[in-house]
C-alpha cells in the first residue's frame, strides 16, 4: 500500500489570499485574517477553521491544499 509523505505542509486561505506553511511538528500557524489554520509540519497535516469567520462555507470553499507537496511511499 503506498502512503503519502509530507514534504511541504501549506495552505492558502482564500478568504484572505495568506499563504501559510507549518515547518515542523506542533508549528501551529495561522492566516492574516484568522480563519484558517494548519499544524504538524512534515510529521502530520493537521489543519482547520473557525466556523465565525467563514459563514458557513466548506472547507473546499475556504482552504487550497494545491501548494502542499507529498511523496509516495510503500
Amino acid at each position: 500500500m503506498l502512503m503519502k509523505k509530507i514534504i511541504r505542509n501549506i495552505a492558502k486561505c482564500k478568504i484572505c489570499d495568506d499563504v501559510i506553511e507549518s515547518k515542523h511538528t506542533h508549528d501551529y500557524v495561522m492566516c492574516k485574517c484568522g480563519a484558517i489554520f494548519l499544524d504538524g509540519g512534515k510529521e502530520y497535516q493537521r489543519y482547520g477553521w473557525w466556523p465565525e469567520k467563514v459563514q458557513g462555507k466548506s472547507r473546499d470553499e475556504i482552504i487550497d491544499f494545491s501548494l502542499s507537496e507529498y511523496k509516495e511511499e510503500e
